[in-house]
C-alpha cells in the first residue's frame, strides 16, 4: 500500500509535468519525459533524492539535451544502437532546474505536511517559465552549437570536440583539439584526443 507521501508525489509527476508534456508529444517512462525536436532530443528527469524514504522525498529537475550524432560519435559506443529513449546522462548538454532560473541547486521536499497543489503549481511554472523557453531555444542543430560557443557548459573533456566533428564543423573541431593538445599531459587522453583527431582529420 503506498504512503501519503508517494501518492502526492505521483500526483505532483502527473499534473505537474505529464498533463503539461504529454500534449505537446512529450513521452514518458518513469520520471523521464523525451521529444526530438529538428533531429534534438529534449529530456526532462525528476530525479529522487538518494536518501529519500516512503515518508520523505526529495526531487529536483534536471534537463538535458541529446544529439544522436554526438551519442554515436563517442568511440565508447560504437557497435551500440542509437537508444530510442535516451537518458538525462546520455545528453550532451545537461541542466538543472537551479542553473535555468539562476539560482542555487533547487530540491524540493514532500512529505506527509506537503501541500502537493502548492508544488504542482511551481513545477507546471518551471516548466512554462524556464524548462520549455530553453527547448524553444535550443530545438535545433544550429541553436546547440551557438550554446556551445557562447556559454561554459558541464561537458565531458572531449564532447565539444565530437559534437564539432560530426556535424563537420571542422575549424571548431581543430580549435579544441589544438587546446586540448596543447594543455593535456596524460598518455591516455593524448592517445584516445589523437584517434578523434584522426577521424575528423584534426592532426
Amino acid at each position: 500500500m503506498k504512503t501519503l507521501t508517494e501518492i502526492k508525489f505521483e500526483k505532483i509527476v502527473k499534473e505537474g509535468f505529464h498533463e503539461i508534456l504529454k500534449p505537446l508529444g512529450f513521452k514518458k517512462k518513469s520520471n523521464n519525459f523525451y521529444i526530438q525536436r529538428q533531429g534534438v532530443g529534449q529530456i526532462i528527469n525528476i530525479q529522487k533524492s538518494t536518501w529519500y524514504s516512503r515518508d520523505h522525498n526529495k526531487f529536483t529537475i534536471n534537463t538535458g539535451l541529446f544529439l544522436p550524432e554526438y551519442w554515436t560519435g563517442l568511440t565508447y559506443h560504437q557497435g551500440k544502437e542509437l537508444p530510442t529513449f535516451p537518458t538525462e546522462l546520455d545528453c550532451i548538454i545537461r541542466k538543472r532546474i537551479g542553473v535555468l532560473r539562476n539560482q542555487l541547486d533547487t530540491w524540493y521536499d514532500v512529505d506527509e505536511s506537503t501541500n502537493e497543489n502548492e508544488l504542482i503549481f511551481e513545477m507546471r511554472t518551471n516548466l512554462e517559465i524556464y524548462i520549455l523557453p530553453f527547448f524553444d531555444r535550443t530545438k535545433t542543430k544550429e541553436a546547440l552549437l551557438d550554446l556551445l560557443d557562447t556559454e561554459i557548459l558541464g561537458l565531458l573533456p572531449l564532447g565539444k570536440l565530437v559534437v564539432f566533428g560530426e556535424l563537420k564543423q571542422f575549424e571548431r573541431a581543430k580549435k579544441e583539439y589544438e587546446i586540448f593538445f596543447n594543455e593535456k599531459t596524460n598518455p591516455d587522453f593524448l592517445k584516445t584526443l589523437k584517434e578523434y583527431g584522426q577521424k575528423y582529420g584534426l592532426d
